[in-house]
């Protein structure tokens, strides 16, 4: 994440739009005093929210917006955006570029965009909490914030710690929640009132539900009664039903015994027939059986003479493995003689081969002396024939160079005598240019003042579109304001409403009364039918008291109906106040003798209905309303305590000397209630117009801004075609002149080059003649070499030749070595191939064993086999013979089954007779059943007519042991009647009074765990603080400790924790300790030394919690070179985590910068940004 871009317009010293871009690295912003390039981290500073002008260098907002100069007007607002990389997500925002802009206009109003939608300062705090950057963070590092780390003030320097310890986001958390604990107790408090109010009612309400419910359990204990009456006489019937059911049930029941016995006989008849052909089926499966066994017997004789055979083939290969064995271990014993023998062989060969080495060795040392004389022979002989290579190279090089020489100097003759014709070219040439340059000229003139006059008519018309525009924003914002204010205007109108609809704030019966639109008569309570203007709220809420609750009636009769009806339904007392009898009672002024200054009697500064005087004369016309209690008590004494005296906070000075006062509860805005309506819907009248007017102004700015952006339209037109034909002509010139100034170069070249072929041709001469002395040099080289190589040659050939005699006698030895060796090498093969055999002939020993004890019990399963085989057909045998058995048997039974199938069909002829005669019962019974139930139909009706009920329902109130006593039941009609008017509803409204108390009770025990919960999180939070600051605060005091030995080039630091039990509170002390100097506080050290510590200090910090971007403006401006450079040498090392935009003056902070922008002034107070190149830095730190 770095800084990306700023643009400012409007701002400070930048009238017109200046985009600054910044890439990381250092950047170096550079100019002289009074040009404006501290503006720019001044521009960084308002736009993150710094909203104390006086550390912007101004006294009013309106400071921070271009005011003007003589040749340009002042801007009616400035605006500046920054723009963040934030392609890391550092910010936690799901853009890759984050631009914060913030807008002001001269009528103070102020705006704040993100990514150019509109939003809070909060938010942008929000943002960048934590990360350095901010108005209070370490991001921009001016004078006042290393003044801050000097200060004496421990505020100022603990404010920059808390940032750099991370812990600005916790302080914000902790604020936001003590925020919270606030609104939640007053939430609370309001809560507390509402639920008093509830609590008053709910008791009155219970006494009356209590009465209804009582009403309805003795209707409900008369109406068991009569209903178990009823279902009495019916279950009476209903016994005599059962009786002739159960009549009616035994003759079915008989009736069917008998047709079970008939269908029991035909059920025998055919279970037999089926009995019959089940044994044939059954003796058929036997026969089947029985031939099955003696097919399976013979397969298990098959099987047992299988098994025999098998045993007996186990038993051969057994005999086979066994003469195997003995062979194998036979080879075996072989191998191990032979083997030995080989050993025997081996060790004889090996003492040959070492006598034979021997010989070698001594021979060969022989040799190698001899040897190495040849080699260093052969060497100096190859040097000596490298070396007449290398002349004889050379001399062709020479040759060679001569030939290029003589070359060279016919071609410079040639080149200069071109030369010559050119130049004579060229001027004619640039003759004839310059004589169409000035032609152009004077053309490209006209031209130029045709556009700068286009230009000034295009900048008349953006400035009126600007001005028009910024009234639009200014219009749009206020239509915006409007809407918001309305809303919130709307809302506590509907607020209000709301609570006067349902009479918040007056006792349970006064709101029974007024919410009863039967009553007649009623014209409100005194609360309602007053208007007081809210100066006076207080002081006449304080002297009306409970009176504010009294109900206005016609007369006495409409105050007697309502009394009955509160009676009536028990819902309380009300105090009524008919207008036809109350007679008004009012102070008259003349006859108050004070010197104590009073407002005025209470009744004169309420307004009312004329008709109502005489209440209210009664009820305020002896009230006194003064300032304050000091003027009350001297009234009172003078007045000799005679009048009833209220100050404008509500306290009260009764007639004869006793005082009201301390805290007022609010009675539910009862007088309040009505003027705030009233307020509310004459500011959203007034809100609504103001409105439509803005709409109005705003459809005229913009038709304004069209018909001016038509005109700019066609302006740009021309003007891209003025510049079209400009840039034309500049082209045309630009070319003419590259074209002249090219020639001239030319010419100049051409001039260079003849003086240096002259020059060339002097020189070319003077090398021939060196040339040609280092070939004779190389001639006599090469014959001295050549006789050398000669007497070498001669030499070399003796000597080879003795070393070859040598060499022959070695070869026939090593010869016999070679051959010694290969019959060794063959013996240890041999053996080895021995052993191989041998192990795979013991590999084959183990597998025979292995396999000789698997057939043994392979042979064991097989003799258990043969015996179970043997077992079974045994029993096969037994099961043949007792099947055959069985076989005789069912044949027996078969005939018996075909004796009983005659006899069943004997019985069912004597069945059917019997099974008529029962029939003819049942139809005489049936007809004495439905007369009784005619009966009792006649009983379910009349407890339908009296109780709706049908008998299911009376069957759920039925009680077996109840006693029915005519007496009981008079007994409750006369409880019943004794009640008198009960009110059934209130049991409904005392569950909803029941449920709104419940409702408050839970939101007031939410909101006090609320509380709880949010001190709890302060506290975590105030724990969190601590031990992020403490480890924080440690990395920050070693990196000082560090940073300060660099930047002094030795010496030490440390910064100190002064209150360890209170480290979120405890100021911080720096002590310092310079190179060859003792241990000093701040404030002993010199001017330069503080700065360099404070700078210590914010670097110490940015290596603990580095920050995307930091702006330094003129921090190292009191540093000498040398502590500039090291400033510089450590900037450069910081760089690599955090880009760094200094504003400077100081030629060292120039020289580490990786880009330069000049501010300059070349018009009075109106800035202007250059961008520089780093090759023009050196020019610009010695124009500065």
């Amino acid at each position: 994440m770095y800084l990306k871009r700023l643009e400012l317009k409007g701002f400070k010293s930048f009238p017109t739009k200046t985009d600054i871009i910044f890439k990381e690295g250092i950047t170096a912003i550079v100019g002289p005093n009074g040009s404006g390039k501290s503006n720019i981290s001044d521009a960084v500073r308002w736009v993150l929210g710094e909203q104390s002008i006086k550390s912007l260098r101004g006294d009013k907002l309106e400071d921070v917006i271009f005011a003007g100069t003589d040749n340009k007007k002042p801007m009616n607002y400035c605006e500046v955006a920054l723009t963040i990389d934030n392609q890391n997500n550092e910010l936690g925002l799901e853009f890759s570029e984050v631009t914060i802009k913030r807008r002001a206009y001269r009528n103070g109003e102020s705006e704040f965009f993100l990514n150019n939608k509109s939003c809070r300062l909060k938010d942008i705090k929000e943002i960048f909490l934590d990360t350095g950057i901010g108005k209070d963070g370490y991001s921009i590092i001016e004078q006042g914030k290393v003044d801050e780390i000097l200060s004496n003030n421990p505020a100022n320097r603990r404010k920059v710690f808390d940032e750099a310890c991370g812990i600005s986001k916790y302080r914000y958390k902790k604020q936001e929640a003590e925020r919270n604990l606030k609104n939640t107790k007053e939430n609370l408090e309001r809560i507390d009132d509402i639920y008093i109010e509830i609590e008053n009612q709910l008791k009155p309400l219970f006494n009356q539900q209590t009465k209804a419910k009582k009403y309805l359990d003795l209707s409900e204990k008369l109406k068991v009664i009569e209903v178990n009456s009823f279902i009495r006489e019916i279950e009476a019937l209903e016994k005599e039903v059962e009786e002739v059911n159960k009549h009616i049930e035994l003759l079915n029941r008989d009736l069917t015994e008998t047709e079970k016995q008939k269908n029991d006989i035909d059920n025998k008849f055919s279970l037999t027939n089926k009995d019959i052909e089940d044994i044939d089926e059954v003796i058929s499966k036997s026969i089947d059986y029985i031939n099955s066994i003696k097919s399976i017997i013979s397969q298990k004789e098959g099987q047992l003479n299988l098994i025999n055979e098998r045993l007996k083939n186990y038993n051969n290969e057994i005999d086979r493995k066994n003469q195997e064995i003995l062979s194998i271990k036979e080879k075996i014993k072989n191998n191990q003689l032979e083997i030995e023998r080989l050993d025997e062989d081996k060790n004889s060969k090996k003492s040959n081969i070492d006598i034979l080495q021997e010989k070698i060795g001594n021979i060969e040392e022989g040799n190698s002396s001899k040897r190495i004389e040849i080699e260093k022979l052969n060497e100096r002989v190859e040097f000596l024939k490298d070396d007449v290579i290398r002349i004889l190279n050379k001399k062709q090089e020479l040759s060679n160079k001569i030939s290029a020489l003589d070359a060279n100097k016919e071609n410079i003759k040639s080149r200069v005598n071109s030369i010559n014709q050119e130049i004579k070219d060229i001027n004619n040439d640039k003759q004839e240019k310059n004589n169409t340059l000035s032609s152009i000229e004077l053309d490209f003139k006209s031209k130029q003042e045709n556009l700068n006059n286009l230009n000034i008519k295009n900048n008349n018309l953006k400035e009126s579109l600007e001005n028009f525009v910024y009234e639009n924003s200014r219009i749009e914002k206020n239509i915006q304001d409007t809407k918001y204010t309305l809303n919130d205007l709307q809302s506590k109108l509907n607020i209000y409403i709301e609570m006067e609809n349902h009479y918040e704030g007056f006792n349970r019966g006064v709101k029974e009364v007024l919410k009863n639109k039967s009553l007649n008569g009623i014209h409100g309570a005194v609360g309602q039918i007053i208007n007081v203007s809210s100066k006076y709220e207080k002081a006449v809420e304080a002297a009306l008291g409970a009176t504010m609750q009294n109900v206005i009636t016609d007369d006495e009769q409409s105050a007697k109906v309502a009394i009955n009806y509160l009676k009536k339904n028990n819902l309380g007392r009300v105090t009524f106040l008919p207008v036809n009898i109350i007679k008004g009672n009012k102070i008259d002024k003349k006859t108050i003798k004070s010197n104590a200054k009073y407002i005025g009697l209470a009744s004169d500064l309420v307004s009312f209905n004329d008709k109502y005087k005489n209440i209210i004369d009664s009820i305020l016309g002896r009230t006194i309303i003064i300032e304050n209690i000091d003027e009350a008590i001297k009234f009172a004494r003078e007045t000799n305590h005679r009048f009833k005296v209220v100050t404008l906070d509500g306290e009260i000075l009764n007639p004869g000397g006793a005082l009201t006062g301390g805290s007022l509860k609010a009675s539910g805005n009862i007088l309040s209630r009505k003027r705030l309506i009233g307020e509310y819907t004459d500011n959203i009248k007034t809100l609504k117009e103001k409105g439509n007017c803005l709409l109005e102004e705003k459809e005229i700015i913009s038709n304004n801004i069209n018909n001016v952006n038509t005109e700019l339209k066609v302006i740009d037109q021309e003007l891209k075609e003025s510049e079209k034909l400009i840039i034309m002509q500049n082209s045309n010139i630009q070319r003419l002149k590259d074209e002249i100034e090219s020639l001239d170069n030319v010419l100049v070249k051409l001039e260079n080059e003849k003086k240096g072929l002259d020059s060339n041709l002097s020189y070319t001469l003077e090398k021939i003649e060196v040339v040609n002395n280092q070939v004779t040099d190389i001639e006599d080289k090469h014959k001295e070499n050549q006789e050398n190589i000669q007497n070498l040659s001669e030499k070399l050939k003796e000597l080879n030749k003795v070393y070859e005699d040598e060499k022959s006698n070695f070869d026939g030895l090593n010869l016999e070595l070679v051959k010694s060796k290969q019959i060794y090498e063959g013996l240890i093969k041999e053996k080895e191939r021995i052993e191989t055999e041998t192990n795979d002939l013991q590999e084959r020993l183990t597998n025979y064993e292995k396999s000789l004890v698997s057939k043994r019990l392979d042979i064991a399963k097989l003799e258990e086999e043969l015996v179970i085989e043997t077992t079974e057909k045994e029993n096969l045998k037994e099961q043949l013979g007792h099947n055959n058995s069985n076989l005789e048997t069912k044949k027996v039974v078969k005939e018996d089954l075909k004796s009983r199938l005659e006899d069943f069909n004997k019985n069912l002829k004597s069945i059917d007779r019997q099974y008529m005669e029962l029939k003819e019962s049942l139809f005489k019974v049936e007809g004495k059943l439905e007369r009784l139930r005619s009966n009792q139909e006649t009983y379910i009706n009349k407890l339908f007519e009296k109780y709706q009920m049908t008998f299911v329902q009376a069957i759920e109130i039925r009680e077996d042991k109840l006693e029915i006593d005519k007496k009981q039941l008079e007994r409750l009609r006369m409880e019943i009647r004794s009640l008198g008017n009960v009110n059934i509803d209130s049991i409904k409204e005392y569950e909803e009074v029941k449920e709104r108390y419940d409702f408050y009770s839970e939101q007031k025990q939410d909101l006090e765990e609320s509380i709880q919960a949010i001190e709890r999180i302060i506290s975590e939070l105030e724990e969190s603080m601590k031990s992020e600051f403490k480890i924080q605060f440690n990395a920050i005091n070693e990196n000082f400790k560090y940073v300060y030995k660099r930047l002094f080039g030795g010496g030490c630091g440390e910064l100190t924790i002064l209150d360890e039990e209170n480290i979120l509170e405890s100021d911080i002390e720096i002590t310092a300790q310079p190179p060859g100097k003792k241990m000093k506080n701040l404030n002993l050290l010199s001017g330069g030394e503080k700065a360099l510590t404070a700078i210590s200090v914010l670097f110490s910090i940015l290596l603990a919690k580095p920050t995307p971007f930091c702006i330094l403006d003129e921090i190292e401006a009191p540093l000498d070179d040398v502590n500039i450079f090291r400033f510089g040498e450590f900037l450069r090392e910081l760089s690599e985590d955090t880009q760094f935009i200094s504003v400077t003056h100081r030629r060292g902070t120039m020289e580490v910068a990786d880009y330069i922008y000049g501010v300059t002034m070349q018009e009075k107070a109106i800035s202007k940004v250059i961008s520089l190149k780093l090759k023009e830095a050196q020019e610009i730190t010695d124009v500065i």
